[in-house]
Protein backbone atom coordinates (compact mmCIF):
# COMPACT_ATOMS: atom_id res chain seq x y z
CA UNK A 1 0.00 0.00 0.00
CA UNK A 2 1.90 3.39 -0.44
CA UNK A 3 0.86 6.60 0.25
CA UNK A 4 -2.28 8.91 -1.08
CA UNK A 5 -1.52 10.94 -4.01
CA UNK A 6 -2.56 14.63 -4.69
CA UNK A 7 -3.48 14.57 -7.86
CA UNK A 8 -5.79 16.60 -10.69
CA UNK A 9 -8.84 14.44 -9.50
CA UNK A 10 -9.37 16.25 -6.40
CA UNK A 11 -11.39 19.27 -6.21
CA UNK A 12 -10.70 22.51 -4.99
CA UNK A 13 -12.88 21.89 -2.38
CA UNK A 14 -11.26 18.47 -1.39
CA UNK A 15 -7.67 19.82 -1.95
CA UNK A 16 -8.65 22.95 0.91
CA UNK A 17 -10.11 20.65 3.67
CA UNK A 18 -7.15 17.84 2.86
CA UNK A 19 -5.53 19.72 6.37
CA UNK A 20 -7.81 22.31 7.20
CA UNK A 21 -7.54 21.68 10.45
CA UNK A 22 -3.63 22.40 10.37
CA UNK A 23 -1.72 25.27 12.28
CA UNK A 24 1.47 24.57 12.37
CA UNK A 25 3.76 23.46 9.56
CA UNK A 26 7.49 21.45 10.44
CA UNK A 27 10.09 20.76 7.75
CA UNK A 28 12.65 18.41 7.51
CA UNK A 29 16.10 20.22 6.39
CA UNK A 30 18.47 18.19 4.32
CA UNK A 31 16.22 16.30 0.79
CA UNK A 32 13.22 18.56 1.69
CA UNK A 33 14.68 22.62 2.37
CA UNK A 34 18.25 22.28 2.22
CA UNK A 35 19.99 20.28 -1.24
CA UNK A 36 22.04 17.49 0.36
CA UNK A 37 25.56 17.32 -0.67
CA UNK A 38 26.49 15.33 -3.08
CA UNK A 39 28.88 13.21 -0.91
CA UNK A 40 27.55 13.14 2.29
CA UNK A 41 29.04 13.34 5.73
CA UNK A 42 28.45 10.49 7.31
CA UNK A 43 29.74 8.87 3.58
CA UNK A 44 32.77 10.68 3.88
CA UNK A 45 33.62 9.50 7.35
CA UNK A 46 32.60 6.45 6.70
CA UNK A 47 34.79 5.82 3.74
CA UNK A 48 38.05 7.15 5.67
CA UNK A 49 36.85 4.57 8.70
CA UNK A 50 37.10 1.92 6.35
CA UNK A 51 33.68 0.97 7.54
CA UNK A 52 30.06 0.12 5.66
CA UNK A 53 27.64 3.06 5.51
CA UNK A 54 25.16 1.64 7.21
CA UNK A 55 27.98 0.77 9.98
CA UNK A 56 28.41 4.72 9.95
CA UNK A 57 24.84 5.86 9.96
CA UNK A 58 24.08 2.88 13.54
CA UNK A 59 27.44 5.09 14.92
CA UNK A 60 26.18 8.44 14.22
CA UNK A 61 22.79 7.94 15.24
CA UNK A 62 23.81 6.58 18.52
CA UNK A 63 26.27 9.06 19.68
CA UNK A 64 26.91 12.49 17.46
CA UNK A 65 22.82 13.10 16.08
CA UNK A 66 22.18 13.35 19.70
CA UNK A 67 24.71 15.58 21.30
CA UNK A 68 26.34 18.55 20.44
CA UNK A 69 30.05 18.44 19.87
CA UNK A 70 32.87 20.07 18.23
CA UNK A 71 33.97 18.33 15.00
CA UNK A 72 37.30 17.97 16.92
CA UNK A 73 35.93 16.32 19.62
CA UNK A 74 34.13 14.12 17.47
CA UNK A 75 37.21 13.35 14.80
CA UNK A 76 38.73 12.30 18.05
CA UNK A 77 36.33 10.06 19.38
CA UNK A 78 35.61 8.13 16.01
CA UNK A 79 39.76 7.80 15.10
CA UNK A 80 39.70 6.22 18.67
CA UNK A 81 36.94 3.99 18.87
CA UNK A 82 37.76 2.48 15.61
CA UNK A 83 41.78 2.50 16.20
CA UNK A 84 42.49 4.23 13.96
CA UNK A 85 44.87 7.36 15.36
CA UNK A 86 46.30 7.80 12.09
CA UNK A 87 42.81 9.18 10.65
CA UNK A 88 41.67 11.85 12.64
CA UNK A 89 43.05 14.56 10.45
CA UNK A 90 41.07 14.14 7.70
CA UNK A 91 38.27 13.47 9.79
CA UNK A 92 38.73 16.56 11.28
CA UNK A 93 38.74 18.17 7.77
CA UNK A 94 35.41 16.04 6.41
CA UNK A 95 33.45 17.37 9.61
CA UNK A 96 34.83 20.89 9.40
CA UNK A 97 33.55 21.31 5.75
CA UNK A 98 30.27 19.96 7.10
CA UNK A 99 30.34 22.73 9.68
CA UNK A 100 31.53 25.10 7.15
CA UNK A 101 28.34 24.46 4.73
CA UNK A 102 25.68 23.93 7.41
CA UNK A 103 26.11 27.74 7.60
CA UNK A 104 25.69 28.80 4.04
CA UNK A 105 23.27 25.98 2.59
CA UNK A 106 21.86 25.87 -0.45
CA UNK A 107 18.20 26.02 -0.70
CA UNK A 108 15.95 23.89 -3.21
CA UNK A 109 14.31 26.36 -5.33
CA UNK A 110 10.67 25.73 -4.43
CA UNK A 111 11.65 26.32 -0.47
CA UNK A 112 11.77 29.88 -0.11
CA UNK A 113 8.62 31.01 -1.91
CA UNK A 114 6.91 27.73 0.06
CA UNK A 115 8.03 29.35 3.85
CA UNK A 116 7.17 33.12 2.72
CA UNK A 117 3.85 31.93 1.29
CA UNK A 118 3.09 30.07 4.53
CA UNK A 119 4.26 32.30 7.09
CA UNK A 120 1.78 34.89 5.14
CA UNK A 121 -0.70 32.90 5.66
CA UNK A 122 -0.39 32.55 9.41
CA UNK A 123 1.49 29.20 9.97
CA UNK A 124 3.94 28.76 12.60
CA UNK A 125 6.51 27.26 11.06
CA UNK A 126 9.38 25.01 12.13
CA UNK A 127 12.26 22.71 10.87
CA UNK A 128 13.09 19.23 12.59
CA UNK A 129 16.41 17.93 11.80
CA UNK A 130 18.43 14.67 12.36
CA UNK A 131 22.15 16.39 11.46
CA UNK A 132 25.20 15.28 13.56
CA UNK A 133 25.98 17.56 16.69
CA UNK A 134 29.09 18.62 15.03
CA UNK A 135 27.48 20.41 12.18
CA UNK A 136 25.55 22.67 13.48
CA UNK A 137 26.75 25.99 12.64
CA UNK A 138 27.45 28.79 15.36
CA UNK A 139 25.37 31.45 13.22
CA UNK A 140 22.09 30.57 12.31
CA UNK A 141 21.72 30.62 7.84
CA UNK A 142 19.19 33.38 7.14
CA UNK A 143 15.82 31.25 5.89
CA UNK A 144 15.57 30.36 9.95
CA UNK A 145 14.33 34.02 10.12
CA UNK A 146 11.13 32.30 8.63
CA UNK A 147 11.07 30.02 11.35
CA UNK A 148 9.58 30.13 14.47
CA UNK A 149 12.62 27.88 15.76
CA UNK A 150 14.79 24.73 14.23
CA UNK A 151 14.76 21.35 16.38
CA UNK A 152 18.22 19.81 16.52
CA UNK A 153 17.81 15.93 17.38
CA UNK A 154 21.16 16.77 18.82
CA UNK A 155 19.39 19.46 21.66
CA UNK A 156 16.77 16.75 22.21
CA UNK A 157 18.41 13.75 22.18
CA UNK A 158 15.74 12.17 20.08
CA UNK A 159 16.13 11.76 16.28
CA UNK A 160 13.35 11.18 13.94
CA UNK A 161 11.10 8.48 13.85
CA UNK A 162 11.23 8.35 17.59
CA UNK A 163 7.90 9.92 18.91
CA UNK A 164 9.88 12.15 21.16
CA UNK A 165 11.21 14.12 18.57
CA UNK A 166 7.77 15.31 17.17
CA UNK A 167 7.11 15.81 20.45
CA UNK A 168 9.80 18.52 21.14
CA UNK A 169 7.83 20.54 18.55
CA UNK A 170 4.56 20.25 20.32
CA UNK A 171 5.93 21.49 23.24
CA UNK A 172 7.73 24.47 21.37
CA UNK A 173 4.57 25.16 19.49
CA UNK A 174 2.06 24.80 21.82
CA UNK A 175 0.07 23.17 19.97
CA UNK A 176 -1.99 19.24 19.52
CA UNK A 177 -0.26 16.64 17.24
CA UNK A 178 -3.54 17.22 15.12
CA UNK A 179 -2.74 20.86 14.26
CA UNK A 180 0.43 19.96 13.02
CA UNK A 181 1.84 18.75 9.52
CA UNK A 182 5.35 17.58 8.96
CA UNK A 183 6.98 17.66 5.34
CA UNK A 184 9.84 15.41 4.71
CA UNK A 185 11.38 13.40 2.07
CA UNK A 186 12.24 10.05 4.30
CA UNK A 187 8.88 7.81 4.23
CA UNK A 188 10.17 6.42 7.61
CA UNK A 189 12.15 9.14 9.19
CA UNK A 190 9.15 12.31 8.36
CA UNK A 191 6.11 10.74 7.32
CA UNK A 192 5.71 7.28 9.10
CA UNK A 193 7.30 9.34 11.92
CA UNK A 194 4.87 11.30 11.62
CA UNK A 195 2.02 9.78 11.41
CA UNK A 196 2.97 7.65 14.51
CA UNK A 197 3.45 10.41 16.46
CA UNK A 198 -0.44 11.78 15.66
CA UNK A 199 0.43 14.24 12.55
CA UNK A 200 -0.45 15.15 9.35
CA UNK A 201 2.45 14.10 7.09
CA UNK A 202 3.53 14.89 3.31
CA UNK A 203 5.93 12.71 1.98
CA UNK A 204 8.38 14.54 -0.33
CA UNK A 205 9.17 12.83 -3.31
CA UNK A 206 11.09 15.43 -6.15
CA UNK A 207 11.21 14.31 -9.43
CA UNK A 208 14.63 14.74 -10.03
CA UNK A 209 15.48 12.08 -7.40
CA UNK A 210 16.75 9.27 -8.89
CA UNK A 211 15.66 7.17 -5.98
CA UNK A 212 12.39 4.67 -6.44
CA UNK A 213 9.96 6.23 -4.36
CA UNK A 214 9.66 4.99 -0.50
CA UNK A 215 6.92 3.22 1.04
CA UNK A 216 5.36 5.68 2.82
CA UNK A 217 2.56 4.99 5.56
CA UNK A 218 -0.61 4.97 3.64
CA UNK A 219 -2.04 8.15 6.25
CA UNK A 220 0.62 10.29 4.48
CA UNK A 221 0.10 12.23 1.39
CA UNK A 222 2.93 12.02 -1.31
CA UNK A 223 3.91 15.50 -2.53
CA UNK A 224 5.95 16.34 -5.64
CA UNK A 225 7.32 19.55 -4.51
CA UNK A 226 6.56 22.31 -1.94
CA UNK A 227 4.53 24.39 -4.28
CA UNK A 228 1.71 21.85 -3.27
CA UNK A 229 1.26 23.04 -0.22
CA UNK A 230 -0.24 26.92 -1.48
CA UNK A 231 -2.93 24.54 -2.83
CA UNK A 232 -3.38 22.48 -0.01
CA UNK A 233 -3.06 24.66 3.22
CA UNK A 234 -4.88 27.80 2.36
CA UNK A 235 -4.53 31.08 4.72
CA UNK A 236 -5.82 30.89 7.97
CA UNK A 237 -9.54 32.32 9.09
Amino acid sequence: MTSRQIGAWMTGAERSSLWAGVRGVCFDLGGTLVVTDTHPTTGQVAHVLGITLQQAREVMEAGAKRRRITPADLAGELARDFARPEAFEQLLRVLEGARTRAASPQLFPDALAALQLLRARGFALFAMTNSLGSSIPEQEPGFHALLDAVVHSADTGFCKPEKEAFAAVEALSGLQPHKLLHVGDSARADATGAVAAGWHAAYLHRPEDTRLPQLADPLAVTIRTLRTLRHLLPARS
